[in-house]
């Protein structure tokens, strides 16, 4: 790439200007490009060739253009700053501008072939970033010129937004307060151009891509680099950003829209808060840290919102209704001898205790349980009663399920046990068998 003198410093005459054309009739313009709308935005061209020549026009509905506008791209000619900042404002910071595909097409071919050393690109979504493309190339001198040739249109199209131009640059990187090319050309979208906007970005970014340099080894999108600005305005440590950033960055892949993005930052924010309760989950009982560890999305598992709904936010509600419904129960139904120790459920943790070590579906039963629909026992070695053991439940009287952890079966001592015990309180044991493959449990 040619050195640069001094960036954006164009003082002297134009050394050429547009011949002078007839009257031009907008409206029969626009119906020969077969633009039928009565009001819009539109970009036609009068000529391609020997330069270009275009009308911008912007119609009110059923009145006469509100004005029209004629732009020239050749050697040695310059818009000026109002004219410029008209056709980035409406034609390449606007989604809104109608034009012919086609014409863009053949404009492309023949400039791309006169001159391959501007690295012309066909800008196939924001087609009319050609024009503005080869404009700069002709223009010379400017870090739009630089930036485009070398293949970071995003960024040359925001450029004039950056807090501060370094009019000496020589490469992209030095308008950027040295970052890689690896790095610009990871970040050279929509939102990565706003986050290089700032100084104090950019030296955040040159330091996490020290640290964390595979961050920056595939193209970001939008999503990716507005995650990086949320961390970053967060005042996130460099080693935090990256790693939250990497936890996150396979899933923000898919995010291609600013309401993909709301709904993935909705669900950062309540797993956010679902970091804080599982805090307080596990300050509660030390079994739930080695359940809690091994969760990578707090905010999706099922689990960990029923931990938090009955430990965090209604605990002392369900303490009361467990022992409400436990006055209504057969007490000699505990008892202990022979090894082992039977009792009821005390509270809501000795059910979510009971259900996390157990790995079982316990916690549906919570309400049944309340209800006195149902009962649950729990069964414990006499040397070792806090530690769960064997969940029993008793539906009506009759011996409904008898198990240990992850659902296994109980061993013919522990069976003959259980059944000696149903048998001296009434329960019956006929359905049930001991054999988690026959058993239907109901």
């Amino acid at each position: 790439m040619a050195a640069f003198s001094m960036l954006e410093f164009y003082t002297g005459e134009n050394s050429w200007e547009p011949p002078v054309t007839d009257g031009i009739d907008v409206f029969d313009a626009l119906k020969k490009h077969q633009y039928k709308r009565p009001y819009g935005e539109y970009l036609f061209f009068i000529c391609i060739e020997p330069y270009i020549d275009f009308l911008f026009v912007k119609c009110q509905e059923d009145s006469l253009p509100d004005y029209s506008l004629r732009f020239t791209l050749h050697e040695g000619y310059i818009w000026g700053r109002e004219y410029e900042q008209i056709f980035y404002d409406h034609c390449i910071k606007s989604d809104n501008c109608i034009y012919s595909t086609e014409d863009l097409d053949e404009i492309y071919e023949i400039y791309h072939s006169a001159h391959p050393e501007w690295h012309l690109q066909r800008y196939y979504t924001k087609g009319l970033r050609v024009l503005d493309h080869i404009y700069h190339c002709m223009k010379k001198n400017t870090a739009k010129e630089m930036l485009y040739k070398s293949g970071l249109d995003y960024l040359a199209v925001y450029i004039d937004e950056i807090d501060e131009l370094n009019l000496l640059a020589k490469k992209p990187s030095d308008l950027y307060d040295g970052l890689s090319m690896r790095v610009l050309r990871s970040m050279n979208c929509r939102d990565g151009a706003e986050l290089l906007r700032l100084g104090s970005n950019r030296h955040f970014l040159k330091d996490l891509n020290m640290k964390f340099p595979n961050i920056f080894q595939e193209k970001l999108n939008d999503a990716h680099c507005r995650y990086l600005k949320y961390l970053i305005d967060g005042e996130l440590t460099i080693g935090e950003t990256g790693r939250l950033f990497s936890s996150r960055k396979k899933r923000l892949i898919s995010v291609w829209c600013k309401s993909q993005f709301d709904l993935f930052m909705q669900r950062e924010r309540f797993n956010k808060e679902m970091e804080e309760e599982c805090k307080i989950i596990q300050a509660i009982d030390p079994l739930y840290i080695d359940y809690l560890k091994n969760i990578n999305d707090y905010a999706g598992d099922p689990t960990v919102k029923q931990l938090s709904f009955f430990l965090v936010h209604n605990r002392e509600t369900y303490d009361k209704k467990i022992r409400r419904s436990n006055r209504k129960r057969d007490y000699d139904w505990m008892e202990r001898g022979n090894g082992y120790f039977v009792r009821y459920p005390w509270s809501i943790n000795d059910f979510c205790r009971e259900a996390i070590y157990m790995s079982n579906c316990l916690l549906s039963y919570v309400d049944s349980v309340i209800e006195n629909d149902t009962t649950i026992l729990f069964m414990r070695k006499e040397d070792d009663v806090n530690a769960p053991f064997i969940t029993i439940e008793i539906y009506h009287g009759e011996l409904m399920q008898a198990y240990h952890r992850f659902n296994e079966d109980c061993t013919p001592e522990e069976a003959a046990w259980i059944r000696a015990y149903c048998k001296r309180h009434g329960i019956y044991t006929d359905k049930f068998k001991f054999d988690a493959a026959v058993d239907q449990l109901f």
